[in-house]
C-alpha cells in the first residue's frame, strides 16, 4: 500500500508550517505524550519479548502517559496467552489502555469475554489533557471483517454530545478506515457520527503496515505490529495548539517526525456532492463538474465521461460509487440504487431491523425468522416484512433459530440457551451455560443440543428447558464448538475447533463416534461450516478445504472432496436430493455442486466476490447464496449458471438466506432484511 501523503492533503488537513497557531479557547493544559501500538500477537512463546523489549523503550525513552494498544492483543485469545501479555506488561511504569482485534475474538469460544476480564471493556472513551479519546470495537466475533455494531454507534453518537463540538477527540479502532479495501462495512456510518466533531485523529491496525492517509479531512494512521518494530509516538501541545505524530519502525528506531495536526475546531466548509439515489441500469449518473475519477463497488478508478459514471454490467440493487477530484483530491462516497427492468428477482419489501445479522435465516410457512447481532429474535411476516414479534436475548446473537413445532430454540453470547413461543416470541424458558453460545441447536428426542463456548454440549429438554444430558468434549483451548448442529433423528452431528467431528446420542448425550477432520493445526477444523445429514451420510467441511462424507451410524469415512480453486471450509453444505451444494473461500466465490453419492463435482460456478460464511439456500430450482460485499447471487441448480445478482443495502454478507414457494430472503450486517420475488 502507497503509504505517502500529499501536500494537498496536508493543507486539507491544516497540517502545513504554520496553520496550527496557538489559541484561545482552549484552557492551556500541560503538555502530555501518548503511544499507540498494535497487533502485539502475544502467543506462548512467541512476540512476548520483542514487545516487552519496546514497551521498556518507550518508558525509558519516552515516558508517556499511558499507552493504547490497539488490538490483536493475543494471537488466539487463549487464556494462556493472556496469561502470557500479562507478563509483558508486567512492572511497565504507564497503563495501557486497549481496544479489541479480531485474533482476540475471532478463535477463541471467550472472546470478548475474556478481553474483558484481562485488559477491559471492548470500547469505551476518557479524557486526558484536554483531549477526549473514544476507544472502539470494530470486531465481530468470530469473523475476520469490521462492523460497528448498531448499539455502539449509538452509544458514541450520546458520548460525543456529551463532550462537545469543540473538544479535541482521538478515536481508535483495529480495523482500518477510510482507505481501500474496505474492511469495515460501515465506515460511513462511522463517519456520519463523527463529522460533527472535533475528531482529528484516527489511529488503527490491523494492516501490519506503516501507513498515513487523509479520510474526509481526519488523519489516519496504520502501525506495523509492535512485535515488528512499529509504534507511534504522540505529543499533545495544548499551548502550540497542535499534536505531533511521530513513527518509530525497525528501520528508523528512533522516531520520526509523520505529521502535526491542529487541535483547533475547522471552520472550513465542504460543499455537499450530490448524485441521484436511484437510476435505471444503463443510465449514466451526473455527477459534480469538479469530479474527475470515479469507480463502482471494489472496481478501478476511472475518468469521468462528459456523460456521467457509466451503469453498464452492473448488479441490480445498492452499488457503492466513489468520486474523487483528481488523485488526491477531495474523496467522497455515495450509495446509488440500480433499478433492472423485469430482473429476474425483484425486491418485494425491506425492513431495517434493530442490529445486523450473521446468522442463518430460517422460513416456516409464511413466518420468517431472524436472530440478530443486537440480541434479538424476529419473526417477520414472509409476505410483507411485517414485525409478528421481537424478543431479546442478553447479548449477540450468532445462533440462528431452530424451530421444532411450536417452540423456537436460540443461543445467545450471554451464556443462555434460550426457547421461545413461535407464535408469540413469548419466553418459554432459557438454559445457562458457562460460555458464550454461539452454535445452532439440532432438536431430537425432545432435546435441544446446545453446543457452548465452555467446551460442552447441553442436552436441554424441549418442554421445560432443564439438562437431560451435558457431554464434555476432551479440555483444550480450542475445545468448543460454533457452527449449526444437524441430527437425523437418533444422533446429534457437530464439528469442533478441536479437529474432530462429533456424533453423539440425542436422547443420553453419550458419544456414538469422534473422528478427525483434519491432521493439521486446529486452525483447519472443521469447525465454522456446520454438518448437513441424509441419507445416512454426515458431510461436513474442514478449514483445510476438505469435504468430509462419513457414515452416520459408525463414522466410517465415505469418500473426501478436495476443492481445484477456492476452498471449501466456512459456508455449511446444503444437501438436495443426491446433491450437494456449498460456497467456497477465494477471491472468485466459487459455489460448488458435488454428488452427495460418490464427491465426483457436477460444476462450479464463479459469483466473482469473496463467499465468507454464507451458506447456500436451495428451492425452486435455484441456488441462493451471499458474498462479503453484499452480493446476493441466484443460481441454477441444474448447470451452475447465475440467473441474477443484486447488491443488499452496504453491509457485510455473511448470513445465509432463505428461500421457498418462489422467494428467496436475505439479511446482512447493514440491519436491512429484504424479501424477494424469484421469477
Amino acid at each position: 500500500m502507497d503509504s505517502s501523503i500529499s501536500r494537498r492533503d496536508l493543507l486539507k488537513l491544516g497540517l502545513a508550517t504554520g496553520l496550527a497557531p496557538a489559541f484561545r479557547w482552549l484552557p492551556v493544559a500541560p503538555a502530555f505524550t501518548f503511544t499507540h501500538f498494535s497487533d502485539t500477537h502475544v502467543s506462548i512463546g512467541r512476540n512476548g519479548a520483542e514487545c516487552r523489549a519496546l514497551l521498556e523503550e518507550m518508558a525509558r525513552t519516552i515516558r508517556p502517559a499511558f499507552g493504547i494498544n490497539g488490538g490483536d492483543v493475543t494471537d488466539y485469545a487463549f487464556a494462556g496467552e493472556y496469561d502470557e501479555y500479562g507478563k509483558v506488561l508486567q512492572g511497565i511504569p504507564f497503563p495501557v489502555h486497549h481496544v479489541p482485534g479480531n485474533h482476540d475474538v475471532r478463535w477463541a469460544p471467550m472472546g470478548l469475554q475474556i478481553f474483558r476480564s484481562r485488559v477491559g471493556p471492548p470500547f469505551r472513551s476518557f479524557d486526558h489533557g484536554g483531549v477526549h479519546f473514544a476507544l472502539l470495537d470494530s470486531t465481530v466475533p468470530l469473523s475476520h471483517y469490521g462492523h460497528f455494531e448498531s448499539a455502539q454507534l449509538r452509544w458514541l453518537e450520546a458520548d460525543l454530545r456529551r463532550v462537545g463540538r469543540r473538544t479535541p477527540v482521538f478515536v481508535v479502532t483495529h480495523h482500518w478506515t477510510g482507505r481501500a479495501p474496505v474492511m469495515v462495512d460501515n465506515e460511513r456510518a462511522l463517519f456520519d457520527v463523527l463529522e460533527p466533531y472535533n475528531v482529528k485523529v484516527v489511529l488503527t491496525g490491523h494492516g501490519h503496515a506503516d501507513l498515513l492517509w487523509d479520510w474526509d479531512g481526519l488523519a489516519c494512521t496504520m502501525s506495523k505490529g509492535l512485535y515488528q518494530g512499529s509504534y507511534l509516538r504522540a505529543d499533545v501541545d495544548p499551548a502550540a495548539g497542535e499534536v505531533r505524530l511521530f513513527r518509530r519502525t525497525k528501520e528508523q528506531p528512533e522516531p520520526q517526525p509523520l505529521v502535526t495536526v491542529p487541535l483547533k475546531p475547522s471552520r472550513a466548509k465542504r460543499p455537499v456532492w450530490a448524485v441521484a439515489a436511484t437510476v435505471d441500469a444503463g443510465r449514466p449518473v451526473r455527477v459534480p463538474a469538479e469530479v474527475r475519477e470515479a469507480r463502482w463497488n471494489e472496481g478501478k478508478w476511472a475518468p469521468v465521461q462528459a456523460g456521467g459514471v457509466p451503469t453498464e454490467g452492473l448488479a441490480a440493487g445498492s452499488n457503492v460509487l466513489a468520486l474523487r477530484a483528481g488523485e488526491h483530491g477531495r474523496e467522497e462516497v455515495a450509495t446509488v440504487r440500480v433499478r433492472v427492468a423485469d430482473a429476474p428477482l425483484c425486491p418485494r419489501w425491506e425492513r431495517r431491523l434493530s442490529g445486523g445479522v450473521m446468522s442463518h435465516l430460517r422460513l416456516l410457512g409464511d413466518v420468517l425468522y431472524v436472530s440478530a447481532m443486537d440480541g434479538s429474535v424476529n419473526a417477520l411476516r414472509a409476505a410483507d416484512g411485517a414485525p409478528l414479534w421481537k424478543a431479546m436475548t442478553g447479548g449477540y446473537c450468532h445462533s440462528s433459530p431452530t424451530l421444532a413445532g411450536d417452540r423456537l430454540v436460540v443461543g445467545s453470547a450471554d451464556g443462555y440457551a434460550y426457547a421461545f413461543d413461535a407464535r408469540t416470541g413469548r419466553q418459554l424458558w432459557k438454559q445457562r451455560t458457562a460460555g458464550p453460545v454461539y452454535a445452532s441447536a439440532a432438536v431430537a428426542k425432545g432435546v435441544a443440543a446446545n453446543a457452548s463456548g465452555d467446551g460442552s454440549v447441553y442436552g436441554v429438554g424441549l418442554a421445560t428447558g432443564a439438562v437431560r444430558w451435558k457431554f464434555t468434549l476432551p479440555p483444550s483451548d480450542s475445545a468448543f464448538s460454533q457452527s449449526p448442529a444437524a441430527t437425523d433423528g437418533e444422533r446429534i452431528y457437530l464439528g469442533a475447533w478441536d479437529k474432530h467431528v462429533y456424533a453423539l446420542d440425542a436422547a443420553t448425550g453419550e458419544q456414538v463416534w469422534r473422528k478427525p477432520g483434519t491432521e493439521k493445526s486446529f486452525a483447519y477444523s472443521p469447525a465454522i461450516g456446520g454438518p448437513t445429514v441424509g441419507g445416512g451420510t454426515v458431510y461436513i467441511p474442514a478449514n483445510g478445504n476438505v469435504l468430509h462424507a462419513f457414515d452416520a451410524v459408525t463414522g466410517e469415512t465415505r469418500w473426501t472432496y478436495t476443492s481445484p480453486g477456492d476452498k471449501v471450509g466456512y459456508s455449511s453444505p446444503a444437501l438436495v436430493d443426491d446433491r450437494i451444494y456449498i460456497g467456497c473461500l477465494g477471491d472468485r466465490g466459487e459455489v460448488r455442486c458435488i454428488s452427495a453419492t460418490d464427491g465426483k463435482e457436477v460444476w462450479t460456478a464463479a459469483t466473482g466476490n469473496v463467499i465468507y460464511d454464507s451458506s447456500p439456500a436451495v428451492a425452486d430450482g435455484r441456488v441462493s447464496i451471499g458474498s462479503v460485499n453484499g452480493l446476493l447471487s441466484i443460481l441454477d441448480t441444474n448447470d451452475g449458471r447465475i440467473v441474477t445478482q443484486y447488491r443488499l443495502p452496504v453491509g457485510h454478507f455473511l448470513s445465509s438466506p432463505a428461500a421457498g414457494n418462489g422467494s428467496v430472503y436475505a439479511a446482512s450486517y447493514s440491519d436491512v432484511v429484504m424479501g424477494f420475488d424469484l421469477r
